[in-house]
């Protein structure tokens, strides 16, 4: 069965032309399964867009008017069901079909959970994983796939020098000795906010021209700058730090992101707005 879609319009930004044209499509996942302490992110995707048809198109940094651009679609939101495994299998399937057809895919979250089937769509890629937390316990609360699992679950399929986190401030012991254990190179918020540049440095010589998968859980900011996620976590990068960090991505050979964790009841829209800001860097880079 093909994936179904509700249409949204207008779409992300107001930018989407024809899907034959466009090189990145968007699509919403309004999953909100396994959230643990605050639920609500399945209003993120409606709510991110939203922010994002109020936010100016020309980047100032770059000189870049994405309006200009084009290349960009938006599918709208991806019907899910009530029931995990099948919304995983659908989540694969909608990403598969954009990846075979040559699309990057940008998926709107959605719990942190979706990154797990939308990378089985992928084969051997690095993935970048900006977050607060390293989300590697083997289960939580009972369950071996949830938000807290997702990237211990992602390695069973991937070698962990494969993964590299960026932003981590919170890990339990278990995931401590996990990552020191596999060698999974991680680097903290205040490593970053301190020495951004060489750690993106170390970055592009750890993936080269390898191709990347990006996952962006907005929990990476302090909750002074996204407090609408699901699990806050003082410490946190500002959001200039996380565009500038987006921005020094640039040559990667990304093939595919997703924002996740936005959680709308919990705020009056600084969250989405700031997803929505970074999402507009990301394209400044890819298009």
């Amino acid at each position: 069965m093909s994936p179904e879609y509700l249409s949204v319009k207008p779409g992300f930004g107001g930018l989407e032309g024809t899907y034959e044209e466009a090189k990145v499509v968007f699509l919403g996942i309004p999953l909100d399964s396994t959230s643990s302490y605050r639920s609500g992110a399945r209003f993120g995707p409606s709510r991110i867009r939203e922010a994002s048809l109020n936010l100016e198109t020309h980047l100032m940094s770059p000189g870049v008017e994405l309006a200009e651009k084009g290349g960009i679609a938006d599918l709208g939101d991806l019907l899910l069901s009530s029931e995990l495994q099948e919304d995983g299998k659908r989540i694969k399937e909608a990403v598969e079909g954009l990846v075979e057809e040559g699309k990057i895919p940008a998926l709107l979250g959605g719990e942190h959970t979706l990154t797990l089937f939308s990378l089985q769509a992928f084969g051997d890629v690095y993935v970048l994983q900006l977050d607060a937390h390293r989300d590697l316990r083997e289960e939580y609360l009972g369950s071996r796939i949830n938000h807290a699992t997702v990237m211990r679950r992602v390695l069973d399929h991937l070698s962990p020098k494969k993964l590299i986190q960026l932003g981590v401030r919170s890990s339990s012991s278990e995931e401590a000795e996990f990552g020191k254990r596999e060698g999974i190179r991680y680097y903290t918020s205040e490593r970053l906010m301190e020495g951004g540049r060489e750690v993106l440095e170390e970055v592009r010589e750890e993936v080269g021209s390898s191709p990347v998968y990006l996952t962006l859980d907005m929990d990476i900011l302090d909750p002074a700058f996204a407090p609408a996620v699901s699990t806050p976590e003082p410490g946190g990068l500002t959001t200039i730090d996380l565009l500038r960090i987006l921005r020094g991505l640039k040559g990667l050979d990304i093939r595919g992101f997703d924002v996740v964790e936005v959680v709308p009841p919990f705020d009056s829209g600084q969250t989405a707005f700031a997803a929505a800001r970074a999402i507009y860097e990301l394209l400044g880079i890819l298009l």
